[in-house]
């Protein structure tokens, strides 16, 4: 098994995008490294790939399928996670190739339907994480839960939890750990922290490997035609209500209406049909200021145009520090 990406990609990207094309595979734009196994005959019969600690592209020729190409294959990328420091290593794959994927050590964690599975093989996994989150139980008779991305915290994002705050015992907010947005994952999970410092009932935790970023949701596989922001909706939904909700006594999930963004309304529709309840979805109308939505967007581009004193009102005074002086809270 060789390289392909990035040392290689010039040379070997036509046969990669045409292998993956052949068995009916989309090609990713986050990859942090791509590998291939040759014929002896020079052609290249077997791929995958990886973003970090999450495999993605994997295809292999179908006239070479059934013999040991796999297990080669698998075994390369997984010593290759492994060596990059990570603790577990995640797959994203369909219903007939599950069974594969179980007899290399990997487990369910969650699927939709047959068109997803998602599953690991870690040193400690799921069930290490979620008797963490059991540690940081907080007794009470509603408790609820929100994730954010806060790329920044906003005062939309204040909002929100203020509400969920004023209506519950306790309130779980999770910051998406994943590091693909404009600000860091550890910047939006202290600027969450300072912005929330004040609700003494509000807890916030990073969201570690098991809420899913729409960055980094693999959908090489899923068909041209499917909706992959609703099966990602659903995937997030089945992991939540399945494992993070009953670990943390979650009965209800707070989200911001999305007047500007489909792909949300989407997500919002499939978390409300997939948990049916249980946790129960309260979808809170977005904040204004000025006539528009306060977000996280409408900061940036205001970042980008260095009007400041337009942000003013748009962030707490923690965030809008930070973005003044690049010093954390």
């Amino acid at each position: 098994m060789q390289q392909l990406f990035p040392a290689l990609i010039a040379a070997d990207r036509a046969a990669w995008l045409e292998l993956l094309q052949r068995e009916g595979i989309r090609s990713e734009a986050n990859l942090d490294a791509v590998y291939g196994i040759y014929s002896d005959d020079g052609a290249l019969i077997a791929t995958g790939a990886r973003y970090r600690n999450i495999l993605k592209c994997i295809a292999i020729d179908h006239e070479h399928q059934g013999g040991s190409l796999f297990n080669e294959l698998m075994s390369g990328l997984m010593r290759d996670v492994f060596a990059c420091g990570h603790r577990a290593c995640y797959v994203y794959t369909k219903a007939d190739a599950r069974d594969a994927f179980r007899h290399l050590g990997f487990c369910d964690i969650a699927h939709v339907d047959d068109t997803l599975y998602f599953l690991e093989n870690a040193v400690r996994g799921l069930p290490h994480y979620l008797q963490a989150l059991r540690g940081q139980y907080v007794a009470g008779s509603r408790i609820a839960a929100i994730v954010m991305n806060a790329n920044p915290f906003t005062n939309g994002h204040r909002y929100l939890v203020e509400k969920a705050a004023r209506e519950n015992d306790v309130v779980h907010l999770f910051v998406l750990s994943e590091d693909l947005s404009q600000f860091p994952g550890a910047v939006r999970l202290a600027l969450v922290k300072a912005g929330t410092a004040d609700l003494a009932n509000v807890h916030v935790h990073p969201t570690g490997d098991y809420i899913i970023s729409a960055a980094t949701f693999p959908a090489y596989f899923l068909r041209e035609d499917a909706n992959v922001t609703e099966i990602q909706a659903r995937l997030d939904a089945r992991i939540f209500k399945e494992h993070i909700a009953p670990a943390l006594g979650i009965t209800k999930r707070y989200v911001g209406s999305e007047p500007l963004s489909p792909a949300t309304a989407i997500y919002n529709a499939a978390l409300q049909r997939e948990f049916a309840g249980q946790p129960a979805l309260v979808i809170v109308e977005r904040q204004q200021a000025g006539g528009d939505v306060i977000s996280a967007s409408r900061v940036r581009r205001l970042l980008a145009a260095g009007d400041m004193e337009a942000i003013r009102p748009l962030v707490p005074p923690t965030t809008f520090h930070y973005l003044t002086s690049g010093e954390l809270p």
